[in-house]
């Protein structure tokens, strides 16, 4: 379908921007009964979607998918998908341009070849067509957390306390460490000064 055409089934207004094909992906998904959030926080900026569609989805939106765009795409989706195993989900139509089409196909192909990316040309795929019939997922039956982990601040104490409270065993090796540390620093200390007492003496005997 022709991104034209589709604009007019789904009801776009004339001069449609990005994010009412974002807000299109987001009641399409939400009427197969997955759960959404639009411009969830993530590392470096925002999430366009955040899903539980396919066991958990970053969708990264652009207007129309060509070899540019589907790069910059993946890689802010690199990013947004740092800790965590999130789907990488590039979305968009295919360029309009037809002597792009063919090398947006062929960099989609290509970046695919990373199992955890997926390119989407809405106006290819019947699944996201409008009037297509809705395929019934079973996001909602079950609580599913659409906060993206962010990267860990290791200067924030509450990290290490959480860190501490769920990994016990972490905690007694860092203790064990620290008494580790200190009791051979306490040997050293005292071999030093037993030293020192020893050297004073020698210089401080008259001859």
């Amino acid at each position: 379908m022709l991104p034209s055409k589709f604009c007019e089934s789904a009801g776009f207004p004339d001069r449609w921007q990005e994010r009412d094909l974002q807000q299109y992906l987001s009641d399409r998904l939400t009427q197969r009964g997955f759960q959404v959030q639009l411009e969830a926080p993530a590392n470096g900026g925002r999430a366009d979607i955040v899903t539980n569609w396919q066991g958990g989805a970053i969708a990264e939106v652009k207007k129309y998918l060509d070899r540019d765009t589907i790069y910059q795409a993946v890689g802010q989706l690199n990013l947004y998908g740092l800790n965590n195993t999130h789907k990488l989900v590039v979305m968009g139509f295919l360029t309009p341009d037809a002597r792009a089409q063919s090398s947006a196909l062929r960099t989609a192909s290509m970046v695919e070849q990373n199992p955890r990316v997926q390119v989407v040309f809405v106006n290819l795929d019947e699944e996201w067509l409008p009037g297509s019939k809705v395929q019934i997922g079973f996001g909602n039956f079950s609580f599913w957390n659409l906060r993206l982990p962010q990267v860990p601040n290791f200067k924030d104490w509450r990290w290490w306390f959480n860190l501490a409270k769920t990994n016990p065993l972490i905690l007694v090796f860092a203790i064990a460490l620290v008494f580790i540390t200190a009791s051979q620093m306490k040997r050293e200390l005292t071999a030093c000064q037993q030293t020192n007492q020893v050297l004073n003496c020698l210089f401080s005997q008259k001859p």
